[in-house]
């Protein structure tokens, strides 16, 4: 049973945890009489967490149980917590594994220690935040 195969990973350590980050917004510069003011349009593709891997179960599946083809088990951002992102029909297992990264310190440290403090933005909603800044910066001593 994959149910299985997937604790005894987390019983053996046949994981690994990797970081995600993703963003699409748009920035969008505009000088006000006190500097300037970014208004920012999230497109709903802003976002960055944890991810749970396992790369011996990727695209497997059974009678009870599907993988999808990347891996992920688990993912863990600062909102929702920890969501299982594989599917299974027999949902005493679901719950056993679920209470077996919720209480497992290492695996649970690891998860999460990356990402869980009040402050954590998406890195690389900053960067591009920066990047436009500089860009209408530049427009702004080409146009004058």
């Amino acid at each position: 049973m994959l149910a299985k195969k997937i604790l005894k990973n987390l019983e053996n350590g046949n994981y690994r945890i990797e970081y995600r980050e993703q963003c699409d917004c748009g920035f969008y510069w505009r000088e006000k009489e006190d500097g300037l003011e970014c208004v920012t349009v999230n497109n709903d593709g802003c976002y960055y967490h944890n991810m749970l891997v396992m790369d011996n179960v990727a695209g497997q599946f059974d009678e009870m149980t599907i993988v999808d083809c990347d891996g992920v088990i688990a993912v863990y951002d600062n909102y929702y917590g920890v969501s299982l992102q594989f599917l299974c029909r027999d949902d005493s297992v679901v719950k056993q594994i679920q209470r077996y990264i919720w209480d497992d310190p290492e695996i649970y440290c690891e998860f999460i220690a990356s990402i869980n403090f009040p402050h954590k933005q998406c890195e690389l909603h900053e960067k591009r935040k920066i990047k436009s800044l500089l860009e209408y910066v530049n427009w702004k001593m080409d146009n004058n």
